[in-house]
């Protein structure tokens, strides 16, 4: 069975002020991943994502689209 979802924002621009966005998170070398909550606009999880990155190392953090 398949699904269909609906992106929050546009996949092709990311502009400061859009909304949809969530922090995602991955491990560099383990195969676990996940996503914070909370939504946001692309210029706050970014900025976000870098301040994260910086305090821990072995993971790497990203703007991630929402996807409903």
């Amino acid at each position: 069975m398949s699904g269909t979802y609906t992106l929050k924002a546009d996949p092709l621009k990311h502009r400061d002020e859009d909304t949809g966005y969530r922090i995602g998170w991955k491990y560099k070398y383990k195969f676990e991943r996940g996503a914070l909550d909370g939504e946001m606009t692309y210029g706050e999880a970014r900025k976000k994502a870098a301040e994260l990155q910086a305090k821990e190392p072995e993971k790497v953090f990203y703007p991630e689209i929402i996807r409903e």
